[in-house]
């Protein structure tokens, strides 16, 4: 079974990304912003999770869709911000051809896969779903900037609330970042592809998709090989 599958879809999913409901305040605004469509087109929030940065798609006008794998979040997505939703496989998703104006991925969520082929599946699947001229927003970690992160805590584990315990390492040929969890007498690891800035666009280019902008931060200041985030805005060729 995928890690995520079991992850993604675990009460305590909801302890161990708290910070990302305090942080979606500053993120979503941002994010909906660079994702630069008018109001009334329609987007696919994929994959959505709870929700946390709905709302602020929709306070730009946008019809969002929502789609998750995790029966969990989107039982909470339902309750705090009701919207269409679907639960999907990011590889395999069920909508029409040319069926959306705009795809929003957030943070880091391209990568769980455990192939390349499966990754490139995802965003040719993304490529598929939208309109020719539609745009993805591909939001992801700084590859060199995480890395730098990581070398003083590599392979020691770290307590951050009682209860919460966290170890990060690299994969053996340094491609994937593992993170290890143990929250509510649970251990999770998720096992994430951290692609280098090339990796991304011919990933992109490949699955149909032109780079109109490289960001390297929330405020859409210009892509640097040290920035914290790595934020795409692609068009469907």
């Amino acid at each position: 079974m995928d890690w995520f599958v079991r992850d993604f879809d675990h009460p305590a999913y909801f302890t161990i990304y708290a910070d990302k409901a305090e942080e979606a305040a500053q993120e979503g605004p941002a994010l909906a912003a660079l994702l630069d469509l008018p109001a009334g087109c329609r987007v696919l929030d994929l994959p959505c999770g709870w929700g946390r940065l709905n709302p602020y798609l929709r306070d730009r006008g946008l019809q969002v869709i929502g789609g998750d794998l995790s029966p969990l979040n989107l039982a909470r997505h339902h309750t705090s911000q009701p919207t269409p939703l679907v639960r999907l496989d990011l590889r395999a998703l069920p909508f029409k051809d040319a069926a959306a104006d705009g795809v929003f991925c957030a943070y880091t969520s391209w990568g769980y896969f455990a192939t390349e082929a499966e990754n490139l599946q995802q965003l040719t699947e993304f490529a598929r779903v939208l309109r020719p001229g539609g745009a993805l927003l591909l939001d992801l970690a700084g590859r060199s900037r995480l890395q730098a992160s990581v070398v003083e805590v590599d392979g020691y584990w770290m307590d951050y609330q009682e209860g919460y315990q966290e170890r990060v390492t690299w994969s053996p040929d340094g491609r994937r970042i593992l993170t290890e969890r143990l929250c509510q007498g649970e251990r999770f690891c998720h096992d994430i592809w951290i692609p280098t800035d090339l990796e991304v666009r011919f990933a992109l280019k490949t699955a149909g998709f032109q780079v109109a902008q490289a960001c390297g931060g929330l405020d859409g200041r210009p892509w640097d090989e040290a920035a914290d985030r790595w934020i795409y805005r692609a068009i469907k060729r």
